[in-house]
């Protein structure tokens, strides 16, 4: 099942043939590393955007390191227990995992997801984690059936497409405002799980969205995701806590004397449920180390003047990548039989799932705090690069960006501004499946696929006379 794919259409033959060459797996990475998707990541937001200076990670590079991280795990845990985990595997999830993010990061995300349901009246919503299912499925166009007129996307395997679905709860079945996926993707969760993995959410639909349980609905999350998946997650959170805190050093977005105030947004923070003394803990170790980098000017051991701006960035690469290292080495996997048994919650416990297989016996651990170190790393990121005053200001004018160009191409009379391929789509009927609300859910869909600096050049040329068009 693992290699099936998701229709059943495209290079079977040729992949017949090249068994022993390339397998499905390296097959769906290739895919998605030659997809005009995944080069439009290169210019869309990680953490700074377009506004700022121009060496930061983007969603590609983020994805690339990623990437690395998730090998990396993999191949411990495969040498450490001889376990079942694909690295080709690893390799696609990790390199498509963010490339359904829509222009500005999850403020795009929201944005976009707000009008959606806004102008569809609460009928469909945008979830970036199912819309990487969507460009991988549909969006993305490699293979197009002209005998029966269907689109098939990049076809990947049923394997890629479980590495990379997060939340396995469909929209009509979730609280509508993040963390789901499509509805019309329903058919995936029956061809990895059956038909009573779906009837078991419709009989659980309140439970899991109980507003005043929400670790039911975590730790749902948690126990269906694959193996595959959790190593994902867990290298993009590395990957996340570590390198964008790099960016922010450097930019000096960050002050290395900022454990005070992050500390005191923690304690002031109401939403949050951690060990508030464990995290201050980590976060004051982690800007006492930062401070000796930027400490001394001169060398301790010979009192010889050094290249003081060379020693930092080399001190700092090395800072962040004994960080990495660290969390890497304390990761772990035990089997989830024991997770389901010592769940407090029946719906948990009743979850139809095979623990046979590896990819679901194993659940992913941490060991020696380093998940509430990679945490208090996301807390110092957010507290102070997301509510720095500069990222602050270019989120209004990047929300602004979203919403226009949303009420622009939301109106079916502007069909003509779209590009070519979408407007056959649309004619064509693909977008009859959400009803009334097709050209709607066409305008995320292309929203969404644009990068950071295309917005920004198309409300250019809609909204301010300097983007005239010059014709010929």
């Amino acid at each position: 099942m693992d290699e099936e794919r998701i229709f059943n259409y495209g290079y079977t033959n040729k992949e017949k043939k090249e068994r022993g060459v390339r397998s499905p797996f390296q097959i769906d990475r290739d895919r998605i590393i030659h997809s005009s998707a995944f080069r439009r990541m290169r210019n869309k937001t990680q953490v700074f955007g377009v506004f700022t200076l121009d060496y930061y990670r983007t969603r590609l590079t983020h994805s690339l390191e990623v990437s690395q991280i998730a090998r990396s795990i993999a191949t411990i845990l495969v040498d450490k227990y001889d376990i079942k985990i694909d690295r080709d595997v690893m390799e696609a999830i990790s390199l498509a995992h963010d490339i359904g993010h829509p222009p500005f990061g999850h403020l795009g995300e929201d944005i976009i997801n707000q009008e959606l349901k806004t102008i569809t009246r609460g009928k469909f919503g945008f979830e970036a984690n199912a819309q990487n299912i969507r460009i991988l499925n549909f969006l993305e166009k490699k293979f197009y059936d002209t005998v029966d007129n269907k689109i098939y996307g990049l076809n990947p395997t049923l394997k890629t497409i479980d590495g990379i679905l997060k939340y396995k709860l469909p929209y009509s079945l979730s609280d509508k405002n993040k963390h789901f996926i499509y509805d019309n993707d329903i058919f995936i969760l029956e061809r990895l799980h059956g038909k009573k993995f779906v009837n078991f959410l419709k009989n659980n639909f309140e439970l899991l969205n109980d507003p005043k349980n929400k670790k039911i609905k975590e730790n749902f999350f948690q126990a269906t995701r694959c193996l595959e998946c959790q190593i994902l997650n867990a290298a993009d959170d590395i990957a996340y806590a570590a390198h964008d805190l790099e960016d922010g050093v450097e930019s000096k977005l960050i002050d290395i004397n900022g454990h005070l105030k992050v500390k005191k947004y923690l304690k002031e923070d109401s939403s949050f449920s951690g060990d508030l003394d464990k995290m201050s803990e980590k976060i004051d170790n982690f800007f006492f180390n930062l401070n000796k980098i930027f400490k001394t000017k001169t060398d301790k051991i010979n009192n010889n003047e050094i290249m003081y701006h060379v020693k930092v960035k080399t001190d700092l690469k090395e800072f962040f990548s004994r960080y990495i290292s660290k969390f890497i080495m304390n990761i772990d996997i035990e089997e989830r039989e024991k997770f389901f048994a010592d769940a407090k919650d029946n719906v948990i416990k009743n979850i139809p799932l095979d623990l046979c297989e590896d990819s679901y016996k194993y659940g992913l651990t941490w060991k020696n705090d380093v998940n509430i170190e990679i945490n208090a790393l996301k807390q110092i990121s957010y507290k102070l690069l997301m509510e720095n005053r500069e990222i602050l200001l270019n989120r209004y004018k990047a929300e602004n960006i979203v919403s226009m160009l949303f009420n622009v191409f939301s109106d079916i009379k502007n069909i003509n501004l779209y590009p070519d391929d979408f407007q056959e789509i649309f004619n064509f009927g693909f977008y009859n499946v959400f009803g009334e609300d097709g050209f709607y859910v066409m305008c995320a869909d292309y929203i969404s696929g644009m990068t950071d600096m295309y917005a920004l050049k198309l409300y250019s040329s809609l909204f301010e006379s300097k983007g005239f068009t010059e014709i010929s």
